[in-house]
């Protein structure tokens, strides 16, 4: 079953909902399976968006200080950034000789929005390959791991809030030469396995491990399947939008 996302306009009005109501409104109590796959979704979506914001040139990132983040990359509400880049075979970059590079960042972030709120903490371990001589591709591969806490999301009367650990593995990411006639990854996946935790005042802790995939195929449409264990379900993702800029549809309740 595919499920979409929504527009932009109703998400600002369901936010508007929310705000309105809110002082008059305690945190609903009641656990919602499909609000939560619907929540690990959007900050897989998140982290995915960023993973790709990273596959810059190595000139790029060459040419950045240690402690400042290359043009584009977590663009939104990065609060400190460092980074070491390693070149091969020799610790520059060569557009003739060098044959790949390997990228170590970390970062903090706090993203505001009116659908979603959280305080990020993200590792990133990438290596992009096929960079000798005369390229037509580039091929990214790496890991990543993260910590969203406080991770909130209103949605009408109901805020339900999050701690969520992730580890993530980016795998054979292969990006087109030049990228402004490909934008767009060819193929490759990334896949997030993520730890929630939710709480609420008087009741148990509620956990779930969950498992995004993304599938990429040239084109700027592609899919995440999230699944806890009780089969997969599915979400579009447009990747010209460069970021999470609304919420996710809830699944439907059978």
């Amino acid at each position: 079953m595919k499920t979409w996302m929504k527009s932009l306009a109703m998400v600002a009005l369901l936010a508007l909902g929310a705000a309105a109501c809110e002082d008059g409104t305690t945190d609903a109590n009641s656990f919602d399976d499909a609000g939560l796959i619907a929540d690990a979704a959007l900050v897989a979506a998140d982290g995915m968006f960023q993973d790709l914001a990273h596959m810059q040139s190595p000139g790029t990132w060459g040419g950045a200080a240690a402690a400042t983040a290359p043009e584009g990359i977590e663009i939104q509400g990065s609060t400190n950034f460092t980074r070491t880049v390693t070149f091969f075979p020799e610790n520059s970059y060569d557009p003739i000789t060098t044959t790949h590079m390997e990228i170590v960042s970390d970062l903090t972030r706090q993203v505001t929005h009116t659908f979603w709120s959280a305080d990020i903490i993200r590792h990133r371990e990438m290596t992009v390959s096929g960079l000798e001589g005369d390229e037509t591709q580039r091929t990214w591969d790496g890991t990543a791991t993260g910590d969203v806490s406080k991770s909130r999301h209103p949605e009408g009367s109901v805020i339900r809030t999050y701690d969520m650990e992730s580890t993530a593995v980016i795998s054979q990411v292969v990006r087109a030469l030049p990228r402004v006639d490909n934008p767009w990854p060819l193929s490759g996946t990334i896949t997030r396995t993520i730890h929630v935790l939710r709480t609420a005042e008087g009741e148990d802790p509620v956990e779930r491990n969950i498992t995004t995939t993304i599938t990429f195929n040239s084109t700027q449409n592609v899919f995440m399947y999230v699944d806890d264990g009780s089969g997969p379900v599915e979400y579009a993702i447009d990747l010209s939008e460069k970021n999470v800029k609304r919420r996710f549809q809830r699944k439907n309740k059978k």
